[in-house]
């Protein structure tokens, strides 16, 4: 990859990274470091990685930072606090639903959120998430489904109170 080649995916990939990486920390100013600590990394490497696993290659990179980061601080985290919100342009109903999704989603674990994200906020792939997980392609659709599953049983529970 050349030096153009590795601007041209940090142009691309900054915004996804840093939603990712603020997504699983909730925190802002930890989310840019750890984007920082990653796009130095592959500036790095840069030569020996392919243009077409760069995408790949990143949030991998993002996410095992985020977990080292855990592994580091041993805190608890609220990874949906700061989730996107799409259709912001809704209120009311917005905010609440936009409540009810974190509530829910903090009572998953961190590979269940993480699956989420990657592929209800994100859109990745089954290969995609496979690849940044380092998981099969059939271990991300079984625990994708489990997830929702959960999520439906949440959901469920929350409606009736």
């Amino acid at each position: 990859m050349t030096a153009n080649e590795y601007n041209q995916c940090v142009s691309e990939h900054a915004d996804g990274l840093y939603r990712f990486a603020v997504s699983m920390l909730s925190d802002l100013t930890e989310a840019e470091d750890v984007v920082q600590q990653v796009f130095e990394k592959f500036w790095k490497r840069h030569p020996d990685v392919d243009l077409g696993a760069a995408k790949t290659y990143l949030f991998t990179s993002v996410h095992r930072t985020c977990i080292d980061f855990f592994r580091r601080k041993k805190t608890s985290r609220n990874t949906t606090e700061l989730l996107p919100q799409h259709d912001a342009g809704i209120s009311g109903h917005n905010y609440e639903n936009q409540q009810l999704i974190q509530q829910l989603l903090s009572k998953l674990t961190e590979e269940q959120k993480t699956l989420i994200i990657l592929r209800d906020y994100e859109g990745y792939s089954y290969r995609e998430i496979a690849e940044i997980m380092v998981l099969t392609e059939s271990q991300v659709k079984i625990n994708l489904f489990r997830t929702r599953k959960k999520l439906q049983f949440f959901l469920a529970g929350s409606l009736v109170q």
